[in-house]
């Protein structure tokens, strides 16, 4: 009969370092490897033979899970570990490879590791996608920024010139920007400018082609009830309901709207021994979907009318998805209005509405998930 053996595997960039405890605690085996999965599962085998069943876990990393795909191509169980949920014993000061595998081989054999969700390939690919527009998007407002901030120390002043109202990068800007280009005192700050507005064009086109590639997939019909769905909430358009459908993945698995606040890292931070301590959101979640859900609800302070943009997105639309939709929009109005006028700061009260919005989501996909489960039946 196979006993089973719980691994914990630390992950280093220069060497893997494993422990094996069985349930009971023991520490059967403790060495390290090349950081390959080749490596890690010939040294794995060789350890554990074949009267062992062997469990091994590792904290979410660089690597992705690539290393988990890897071993369960060779027959081992492997969990994705959420790194902020792994206990701390307080008065430890000594971190090392060696302790850090053995505590997870610990943790996993008495069942006190949260697992993290594992996406199929073609989930990370898309997720991915999303995930490299707004990495493209965050650099090209920075180099706007930076040619902004270069012409007006060199002290050109295209607002000055055009009048207060006018509209940076438009084709009149970038016009009034080539003029500097041939026309610059100093040949360097010639060079400077030419070379910076270059790469916001080439990044406009970028941007461009990854959104042309995400509305296509937007349509599948794995992706299209969903999108649909969330485009009915005032705020979210393709790229944003992309965002929460690859980030979140399956509403399903998150029980209550709460856990997916959780999972975003809009939980409030709180220290209520012997009296209430509340201070701001704690941020150990998924970063891409708070950043998302915040932007969205930038206008969640004014009155939730219907424009002609929002309109033509709820055309052929479940009317269920747009009664949540309406819900939602009307729920914010009157929270952004309530915080506001009892003098909350405003970004504080955005970031309340975000919360919120994340569980109209929640009630959103786990509705689009049903429904596509029935049309399937």
């Amino acid at each position: 009969m196979s006993s089973l053996l719980f691994v914990g595997l630390d992950v280093d960039d220069k060497a893997f370092h494993l422990c094996g405890v069985t349930g009971g605690g023991e520490q059967k085996f403790q060495f390290s490897c090349k950081p390959s999965v080749g490596a890690l599962a010939t040294k794995l085998g060789q350890h554990t033979g074949k009267d062992h069943e062997v469990k091994v876990c590792y904290e979410a990393t660089y690597l992705g899970f690539s290393l988990q795909r890897g071993l369960a191509k060779r027959g081992f169980d492997c969990d994705v570990i959420a790194p902020s949920l792994v206990p701390v014993v307080p008065g430890e000061r000594v971190k090392t490879n060696r302790l850090d595998c053995q505590k997870l081989a610990v943790y996993l054999s008495k069942g006190e590791l949260v697992k993290v969700h594992v996406p199929s390939p073609e989930e990370e690919s898309i997720r991915d996608l999303v995930r490299t527009r707004r990495f493209l998007s965050d650099q090209l407002r920075r180099h706007k920024q930076h040619v902004l901030s270069f012409c007006r120390r060199q002290g050109w002043d295209y607002r000055a010139e055009s009048g207060k109202k006018a509209s940076y990068w438009t084709e009149v800007h970038f016009k009034w920007l080539e003029r500097w280009i041939k026309s610059g005192e100093f040949p360097a700050n010639r060079f400077t400018l030419a070379s910076q507005v270059d790469q916001v064009k080439h990044l406009q086109i970028q941007i461009e082609n990854f959104d042309s590639e995400i509305n296509r997939i937007a349509k599948r019909p794995e992706y299209r009830r969903q999108v649909e769905a969330l485009m009915c909430f005032r705020g979210i358009g393709i790229t944003s309901a992309m965002t929460f459908i690859t980030e979140i993945g399956d509403a399903n698995r998150f029980p209550h709207p709460s856990k997916l606040t959780s999972y975003a890292g809009m939980d409030i931070c709180e220290y209520s021994s012997g009296h209430e301590k509340r201070w701001s959101i704690t941020k150990m979640g998924n970063r891409h979907l708070r950043t998302a859900a915040i932007e969205c609800v930038q206008s969640a302070a004014k009155p939730p009318r219907i424009s002609k943009r929002l309109k033509l997105q709820r055309e052929g639309v479940d009317k269920t998805f747009i009664e949540v939709a309406d819900r939602c929009a009307q729920r914010l109005y009157q929270k952004s209005s309530r915080l506001l006028f009892s003098g909350k700061q405003k970004n504080k009260v955005t970031v309340a509405c975000a919360r919120e919005l994340l569980s109209f989501i929640w009630e959103s996909l786990r509705k689009a998930a049903s429904s596509l489960e029935q049309v399937a039946a």
